[in-house]
């Protein structure tokens, strides 16, 4: 396992798969592993800890699902 990191590092394709323990403002992770993540409907990625791309993942969820939604009611209104 490397050595501890904190909020301001930046992180490569290359440090996908490895493990930290990472120091954050909201506290200690653990054996925090690095991955990517892609959004599979217009392909913004994230490269950073598990716990951050879940954060992306469901907030790029919930901004595709407002999108959407939004552009069924334009049209339902009749509009562009």
């Amino acid at each position: 396992m490397s050595e501890d990191i904190d909020d301001e590092v930046e992180f490569t394709d290359e440090d996908i798969g490895e493990i930290f323990n990472t120091i954050t403002k909201d506290g200690v992770y653990t054996r925090a592993e690095i991955v990517k993540v892609t959004c599979p409907a217009c392909g913004e990625a994230f490269l950073g800890t598990k716990r951050h791309a879940g954060g992306f993942i469901v907030g790029h969820k919930a901004y595709h699902e407002f999108v959407n939604e939004e552009d069924v009611l334009i049209q339902s209104m009749g509009g562009a």
